[in-house]
Protein backbone atom coordinates (compact mmCIF):
# COMPACT_ATOMS: atom_id res chain seq x y z
CA UNK A 1 0.00 0.00 0.00
CA UNK A 2 1.43 3.46 -0.64
CA UNK A 3 1.87 6.01 1.63
CA UNK A 4 -0.43 9.01 1.11
CA UNK A 5 1.32 12.27 -0.18
CA UNK A 6 1.57 14.96 1.74
CA UNK A 7 0.53 18.30 0.81
CA UNK A 8 4.01 20.53 1.55
CA UNK A 9 3.30 22.92 4.79
CA UNK A 10 2.38 26.49 4.26
CA UNK A 11 5.56 27.99 5.52
CA UNK A 12 7.44 25.38 3.23
CA UNK A 13 5.15 26.57 0.41
CA UNK A 14 5.81 30.45 0.99
CA UNK A 15 9.90 29.36 1.54
CA UNK A 16 9.82 28.00 -2.13
CA UNK A 17 7.59 30.82 -3.38
CA UNK A 18 10.39 33.23 -2.30
CA UNK A 19 12.88 31.74 -3.91
CA UNK A 20 11.08 30.90 -6.87
CA UNK A 21 11.16 34.60 -7.35
CA UNK A 22 14.21 35.33 -6.82
CA UNK A 23 15.63 32.52 -8.80
CA UNK A 24 12.78 32.55 -11.89
CA UNK A 25 11.50 35.76 -12.15
CA UNK A 26 14.87 38.14 -12.16
CA UNK A 27 12.38 41.40 -11.29
CA UNK A 28 10.71 40.87 -14.75
CA UNK A 29 7.10 40.79 -13.31
CA UNK A 30 5.89 42.17 -10.21
CA UNK A 31 4.71 39.64 -8.25
CA UNK A 32 5.34 38.66 -4.68
CA UNK A 33 5.88 35.20 -3.10
CA UNK A 34 1.90 35.68 -1.05
CA UNK A 35 0.88 36.84 -4.91
CA UNK A 36 2.29 33.44 -6.55
CA UNK A 37 0.43 31.48 -3.46
CA UNK A 38 -2.65 33.32 -4.17
CA UNK A 39 -2.54 33.10 -7.77
CA UNK A 40 -2.48 29.11 -7.16
CA UNK A 41 -5.06 28.88 -5.34
CA UNK A 42 -7.51 30.35 -7.89
CA UNK A 43 -6.83 27.38 -10.04
CA UNK A 44 -5.86 29.95 -13.41
CA UNK A 45 -4.38 27.18 -15.57
CA UNK A 46 -2.44 29.86 -17.66
CA UNK A 47 -0.37 31.44 -14.52
CA UNK A 48 0.00 27.63 -13.59
CA UNK A 49 1.55 26.59 -16.84
CA UNK A 50 3.62 30.08 -16.98
CA UNK A 51 5.09 29.65 -13.04
CA UNK A 52 5.95 25.92 -14.18
CA UNK A 53 7.58 27.04 -17.10
CA UNK A 54 9.37 30.21 -15.45
CA UNK A 55 10.75 26.75 -12.51
CA UNK A 56 11.86 24.08 -15.05
CA UNK A 57 13.82 26.18 -17.05
CA UNK A 58 15.13 28.53 -14.52
CA UNK A 59 15.29 26.92 -10.49
CA UNK A 60 18.01 25.81 -9.58
CA UNK A 61 15.82 22.75 -7.64
CA UNK A 62 12.61 22.72 -9.58
CA UNK A 63 11.65 19.26 -8.58
CA UNK A 64 11.59 20.27 -4.82
CA UNK A 65 9.84 23.92 -5.77
CA UNK A 66 7.34 22.17 -8.18
CA UNK A 67 6.08 19.38 -5.49
CA UNK A 68 5.73 22.77 -2.98
CA UNK A 69 4.12 24.83 -5.04
CA UNK A 70 1.32 22.36 -7.09
CA UNK A 71 -0.96 19.63 -6.09
CA UNK A 72 0.01 16.33 -7.39
CA UNK A 73 -2.63 16.21 -9.84
CA UNK A 74 -1.65 19.42 -11.31
CA UNK A 75 1.83 18.79 -11.44
CA UNK A 76 1.09 15.54 -13.24
CA UNK A 77 -1.09 17.29 -16.05
CA UNK A 78 1.43 20.32 -16.93
CA UNK A 79 4.53 17.90 -16.60
CA UNK A 80 2.79 15.63 -19.64
CA UNK A 81 2.30 18.86 -21.66
CA UNK A 82 5.63 20.09 -20.59
CA UNK A 83 7.31 16.92 -21.86
CA UNK A 84 5.25 16.95 -25.01
CA UNK A 85 6.26 20.33 -25.51
CA UNK A 86 9.83 20.10 -24.98
CA UNK A 87 11.02 17.55 -27.10
CA UNK A 88 14.19 15.60 -25.90
CA UNK A 89 15.30 18.42 -23.29
CA UNK A 90 17.96 16.47 -21.07
CA UNK A 91 17.10 19.17 -18.04
CA UNK A 92 13.40 18.09 -18.47
CA UNK A 93 13.29 14.45 -18.87
CA UNK A 94 16.02 14.46 -15.59
CA UNK A 95 13.12 16.54 -13.74
CA UNK A 96 10.39 14.68 -14.93
CA UNK A 97 12.14 11.03 -13.75
CA UNK A 98 13.10 12.53 -10.74
CA UNK A 99 9.08 14.10 -10.04
CA UNK A 100 7.37 10.63 -11.73
CA UNK A 101 9.93 8.56 -10.02
CA UNK A 102 9.93 7.11 -13.77
CA UNK A 103 14.35 6.62 -14.43
CA UNK A 104 13.60 5.65 -17.89
CA UNK A 105 12.64 8.90 -18.60
CA UNK A 106 16.07 10.03 -18.45
CA UNK A 107 18.38 6.69 -19.45
CA UNK A 108 21.55 8.68 -19.44
CA UNK A 109 21.96 9.36 -15.53
CA UNK A 110 21.58 6.08 -14.54
CA UNK A 111 24.29 4.78 -12.46
CA UNK A 112 26.24 2.22 -14.52
CA UNK A 113 26.40 -1.37 -13.26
Amino acid sequence: MNAPIKQPSDDRRLESARIVLKECFWGDYELTPNGILDRLETQDAGFERFLFSKIMENSRYPSRHLRNLLSPERLQSLLERYLAQAGNKKRVRLVAANLTGRPELAPEYRWRR
